[in-house]
């Protein structure tokens, strides 16, 4: 019973202690370890024993091999994703957080995580200085961390705007009919309406008082008041009195 998970184990950590294990071969355990975990369910046991192995290289092995399986209901499974995020060895943090992001997990746990790694690394100026420099694994890992953290942060403002947006339309129903017809509340608002519209009424044909500029007996300037109103369109022009 799972002998051959066993066999794989102790092949990898052999060639591992001898330094002999490749970038190549090290996707061919993933790959190997991945259908084991899926033919035989051993995916909770990979966590426990690989996830903290002493060396990095298992320890990479057994996350590649958990995310090509997809099995992210593994109990624990967070808990030992989260350790490997801050892992000695960059290019684990960078799995790691590959893993996170396909399992689509979320959490202040997992978003301060993403945090710390990423850093002062900033989009997409980063980005582009990561492109160029495939082989810089700890810039790799802090950028993946951070589109990662700004997808969740970019989830979290889509789902409040869609809640504003929910709130200004029940708000706009509520406008278009705030009370049904006949009751007191309907009667106030149209009371209230006509109050506006008399008030209206009145302040347009109220008498309007303005000035104009004319010169005074000793020559100075001074200021004729000049009545109207709208009602009559008539206009009546006072001059101003010395104010010696």
């Amino acid at each position: 019973m799972q002998i051959r998970y066993r066999m794989l184990v102790f092949k990898m950590s052999r060639l591992a202690s001898q330094n002999k294990l490749t970038a190549v071969q090290e996707i061919g355990f993933a790959t190997e370890l991945a259908e084991l975990v899926v033919k035989e369910g051993i995916a909770e046991r990979v966590v426990q024993e690989l996830f903290d192995d002493d060396h990095p290289q298992l320890r990479r092995i057994a996350v590649n091999a958990i995310r090509r399986t997809g099995r992210f209901d593994v109990p624990g499974l967070q808990a030992a994703l989260l350790r490997r995020l801050s892992d000695a060895e960059p290019w684990l943090r960078h799995d790691a957080v590959w893993v996170i992001q396909e399992a689509a997990m979320d959490g202040g746990l997992v978003r301060a995580g993403l945090r710390r790694l990423a850093g002062t690394v900033q989009l997409p100026q980063d980005a582009v200085r990561a492109k160029s420099n495939p082989g810089d694994a700890l810039l790799q890992a802090q950028v993946r961390a951070r589109q990662a953290l700004d997808a969740l942060l970019k989830k979290d403002a889509q789902a409040a705007l869609a809640a504003l947006r929910a709130t200004l339309a029940t708000f706009a129903a509520l406008n278009q009919e705030p009370y049904g017809t006949g009751t007191v509340g309907q009667m106030n608002l149209a009371r209230r309406e006509l109050q506006r519209r008399m008030a209206k009424r009145a302040l347009s044909s109220s008498t309007r008082l303005t000035f104009r500029r004319v010169e005074g007996p000793d020559g100075k300037a001074a200021f004729a008041e000049t009545a109207s109103t709208a009602r009559s369109g008539q206009t009546s022009d006072d001059a101003a009195g010395d104010p010696s």
